[in-house]
């Protein structure tokens, strides 16, 4: 794991179309999660529904199947 004031500079300069950030948020109870996609330069927001849990092959999954999808 890289630490953020660690990376080069590059990648904290939201310059590029095309540069994801990813996050996962959990929700109470650990009841239900949902992933996001955020561009980095145009904060174009992705959301992913992640109905069968947020488990690494499930995330995959998901992440797969929409980043495979046009934008609305």
């Amino acid at each position: 794991m890289t630490l953020i004031h660690d990376r080069p500079l590059v990648v904290n300069e939201p310059t590029r179309p095309g540069d994801w950030e990813g996050d996962l948020i959990i929700g109470r109870g650990q009841r239900s999660a949902i992933g996001t996609l955020v561009d980095r330069a145009t904060r174009f927001v992705r959301l992913i529904h992640l109905p069968d849990g947020w488990k690494a092959h499930q995330i995959r999954d998901a992440l797969t199947g929409q980043t495979g999808r046009p934008a609305p």
